[in-house]
């Protein structure tokens, strides 16, 4: 079933609703009544909501981001399986407090919850693109400024509603607010340091460095902002399950991130000295090219075109391959590991 088909029937349920409702009652009142306490009523005027919600997303999507490439798409339905997982976990706890009202703000924190994913996607979609289009940049700045604008409102709303009230359900989607606020602030962050790379014609050596450092301080944001969230929780409403595996996730990914720095260090720390530079006979064996940076390689270039030989014996510039270290700490060509004793 096409979109417009389904939004179609459901505007003619719904019509078709609301005309037996005036039709049988016959008077405005009744006729308002039954709609909004029967239960029929209320499952076609919910499917109606949400058959808006799809038009309003589609026409976001559309204005925003174009057409969805397939990948996208599939990391699109995989997080969002997730995500509504977490949430029906979270409902067990606010069970008391689940309502329209509930229903409403988890459809409003799933839709603003794909717009930061698929944000995220196109941003790094943008890095790997050097061809993309002025209206294309100009379309995701433009969203990036609309997330993080909702996400603040929100956020305060949340705020000044639990500060007058006390703890309510508000707390939950408050914790998903922050969280997706720094998301799309880090990829704002990583936007800005891929146009910078971008002017000087990929020559930031440091790019990588940058960007390691910005997901590592987001990870300790999210890890120090999960932990919060889970004693407030734990300590108003009992053991929050819902957060025990996205705890240990940015706990893992908080970890490994670090391991992954020390190593970098280490590697990287007297690079120039560790490995030695490639000769006449090496660079001929491998043909003279850099893997990396598919340029080739010359014997005696000082600097960052100086060839440099791995223990496996593999050869590429030092500045593509101290770029290259910054991701991984493994040979670009046969995987092996850079540092041997490790």
């Amino acid at each position: 079933m096409t979109l417009t088909k389904y939004v179609v029937g459901s505007f003619a349920v719904a019509g078709g609703l609301v005309y037996h409702a005036v039709k049988t009652r016959e008077q405005y009142f009744p006729a308002m009544l039954y709609l909004s306490t029967s239960k029929l009523s209320v499952v076609v005027l919910g499917n109606l909501a949400f058959a808006l919600t799809l038009v309003l997303g589609h026409l976001l999507k559309t204005m925003f981001l174009g057409t969805l490439r397939e990948a996208e798409v599939e990391r699109l339905y995989d997080r969002v399986k997730d995500a509504i997982m977490e949430t029906c976990l979270a409902m067990t706890i606010f069970r008391e407090e689940f309502n329209v009202r509930f229903v409403v703000l988890f459809t409003s924190l799933l839709f603003v919850k794909i717009f930061h994913w698929l944000c995220a996607d196109r941003v790094a979609y943008i890095e790997t693109t050097p061809s993309t289009t002025r209206l294309s940049h100009l379309r995701v700045c433009v969203l990036m400024v609309a997330l993080v604008s909702i996400d603040t409102a929100f956020l305060n709303h949340a705020i000044a509603h639990t500060l007058k009230n006390g703890p309510s359900v508000l707390l939950l989607f408050g914790f998903e607010y922050v969280i997706l606020a720094s998301r799309v602030a880090t990829t704002a962050a990583k936007y800005v340091v891929n146009v910078v790379d971008g002017w000087l014609d990929g020559a930031w050596e440091s790019k990588g460095t940058v960007v390691f450092y910005l997901e590592l301080l987001t990870d300790l944001l999210h890890l120090f902002v999960y932990l919060v969230f889970f004693l407030i929780i734990f300590a108003y409403y009992g053991l929050p399950v819902h957060l025990v595996r996205d705890l240990y996730v940015t706990i893992r990914n908080f970890r490994r991130r670090v391991e992954e720095f020390i190593r970098y260090r280490r590697v990287t720390a007297n690079l120039n000295e560790r490995f030695p530079d490639g000769s006449a006979e090496d660079l001929a064996a491998n043909d003279d090219a850099c893997i990396i940076c598919r340029e080739d390689m010359v014997f005696g270039v000082p600097g960052a075109m100086r060839p440099k030989k791995l223990p496996c014996g593999h050869l590429f510039h030092l500045g593509c391959l101290k770029s290259w270290l910054e991701r991984q700490q493994a040979c670009p060509t046969c995987r092996a590991p850079v540092l041997p004793e490790d």
